[in-house]
């Protein structure tokens, strides 16, 4: 190949270049560079001092016809001889790939968010600084290592960049946790798309949101809000995806309760099931709607069912939906999986559901689709799974009461919610919460408790937790005068001082000459009752937590005298 067929050769990509031999004398110019110097000859003398006058011409600044170009030099030989050649490449971001090269590595290294760049071969090929900051790694540990390396996966189909690159699917608003630091999950907000050339895909980038300092002031944002007393009670009203609830609503100061409601915001940003654990009462639904409306999803549907109350015969209609003739009487049932769309579904008292249908329940949550009873068409599941139970989840699954594998398929994401004994500081907080609400309905002007009656609630147990807290204070309420200011032991019925002092009606003082019959009947009474009122007075779930069947709890009540407080009263004809 002569220099001139050379020189053809390299104008396809750089049409503007000149060739000089070893003592830097000017031999060969491309056809369009001398085209461009004969308009002016100025031009070409500048050109030949340039060269002239230095050893190096790279990056050199050249102007020719009023376009600034930077000169690249490389030396190559021919015919054993060295020669250089010299490219000019316009000073111009639009015509200069090398320059554009230049500056998109620039921005890239400053960008605040976070860029990941796979290969073809799912190497890792770019891994900017936001990058190494949001996930704790070192872009020289990493680049050029296969993801699955890098993050260390267990497998290779869980690199989402690779199933990106085969499927050719984008992966949007995503928040998920790829490495640990210190056994601590480092969570993004990113989004997945590939990078195609010639309809190919020839590259898959990432790119992951800084929230941090959106999130901590939305987290004190929220925090501030709830610790605002207002001025005046509303009703809260129903939103529009099925909940009353958000973080604000939470009434509490204690450390506990400022954890888990921390701890929940941060869940609310991952899309995995949930498992939430608490006592009766300790406000589990208002969590997982707070969850549900501090999430992506907040548009979409809330659907919560408690499974302790779905008749055993009704459960799986119930959940997965019915076809008209699946069953005599049967009708096209919409199922609560498929109601809740994209949203959420609220399994409250998971532990209720009879052990054969949970384990239809888990090969829903395993396979994420669903089929109708009667019908051959299975339907996606496409809600997030929020349960919750009551009990210790462990001795539940000792018992048989709940299935090991359900378990762990359900509490991806694990949130305790401590009871209201845990957490003292709240119970005065949550008592003037009670308090100024149900003044406003019942026209009473009560401003603060007694310090006798703070105290007695301070030494009670709290089985029912703040639901009981919040029966109790409204029963206060009631017996309250107008003229009263302040709420005291005296309002107590008989009942509530009974139970939160400990003063049986008609209870024996134990001795070596006690009656064992009747302080055992006292002891049984009390037992049921305080079961009873944990539970809302609910007959069934108060049997199971006692180990008998419900007509045995039925005759007891009866033979004790216990009589259902909010039951309806037949009214006797004249």
């Amino acid at each position: 190949m002569t220099l001139v067929e050379f020189s053809s050769f390299i104008a396809n990509t750089h049409p503007l270049h000149f060739i000089c031999d070893a003592e830097m004398n000017l031999i060969h110019l491309s056809a369009k560079l001398t085209h461009a110097l004969s308009f002016n000859s100025g031009d070409k003398k500048e050109l030949i001092r340039l060269i002239r006058s230095s050893d190096s011409l790279c990056l050199h600044k050249f102007s020719l016809k009023h376009k600034n170009y930077i000169l690249a030099d490389s030396r190559f030989s021919h015919n054993d001889k060295p020669y250089t050649l010299i490219k000019l490449e316009e000073n111009n971001i639009q015509k200069n790939t090398e320059l554009k090269l230049h500056c998109l590595e620039e921005i890239i290294s400053n960008i605040n968010d976070g860029i990941i760049i796979s290969d073809n071969e799912s190497k890792i090929a770019l891994y900017n600084k936001s990058q190494e900051n949001l996930e704790g790694l070192s872009s020289k540990e990493i680049v050029g290592k296969h993801l699955w390396e890098a993050y260390n996966y267990e497998s290779i189909e869980l690199s989402e960049h690779r199933k990106v690159f085969l499927t050719g699917k984008s992966i949007v608003n995503n928040y998920s946790a790829h490495n640990h630091k210190e056994g601590i999950p480092k969570y993004v907000s990113y989004s997945t798309y590939p990078i195609y050339k010639n309809k190919e895909i020839v590259a898959v980038y990432s790119i992951s949101k800084n929230e941090t300092t959106l999130k901590n002031l939305l987290s004190e944002t929220i925090e501030l809000k709830r610790r605002i007393r207002k001025k005046h009670i509303k009703q809260k009203k129903t939103l529009n995806n099925g909940t009353r609830f958000v973080f604000s609503d939470i009434v509490g100061a204690s450390a506990s309760i400022c954890k888990s409601i921390s701890e929940a915001e941060d869940i609310a940003l991952i899309k995995s099931n949930l498992l939430i654990v608490g006592e009766t009462g300790t406000g589990k639904e208002i969590f997982a709607q707070s969850i549900h409306n501090h999430s992506n999803c907040k548009n979409e549907p809330f659907v919560a069912i408690n499974c302790g109350a779905i008749p055993e015969n009704l459960v799986e209609s119930t959940l997965f939906g019915t076809v008209k003739g699946s069953y005599t009487g049967a009708t096209n049932q919409m199922g609560l999986f498929e109601e809740a769309k994209s949203g959420t579904l609220f399994l409250d008292e998971l532990n209720s559901l009879p052990i054969a249908m949970q384990s239809k329940l888990l090969r829903v949550l395993q396979e994420r689709k669903v089929r109708p009873v009667g019908s051959q068409v299975t339907l996606p599941v496409n809600c997030r799974i929020i349960s919750a139970i009551n009990e210790d989840p462990h001795k539940i699954i000792a018992a048989g009461k709940l299935r090991q594998d359900l378990f762990y398929r359900v509490s991806g994401v694990y949130l305790d919610i401590d009871p209201l004994r845990k957490r003292l500081e709240d119970i005065p907080v949550l008592a003037q919460h009670f308090a100024d609400r149900y003044k406003q309905i019942l026209g009473k002007n009560i401003k603060t408790l007694s310090k006798e009656l703070t105290e007695v609630f301070y030494q009670y147990s709290w089985p029912g937790n703040i639901r009981e807290l919040e029966h109790i204070i409204e029963n206060l309420m009631i017996r309250a005068s107008v003229e009263d200011r302040e709420l005291k032991i005296n309002h107590m019925s008989h009942y509530t001082k009974s139970r939160l002092l400990g003063q049986q009606p008609h209870q024996h003082a134990i001795g070596v000459s006690g009656n064992l019959t009747a302080t055992l009947k006292d002891i049984e009474e009390r037992i049921i009752r305080e079961q009873l009122q944990a539970n809302r007075w609910n007959v069934s779930k108060t049997a199971r937590d006692l180990g008998i069947v419900r007509q045995s709890l039925l005759y007891r009540m009866q033979k004790l005298n216990i009589d259902n407080p909010y039951a309806r009263k037949s009214i006797p004809k004249n």
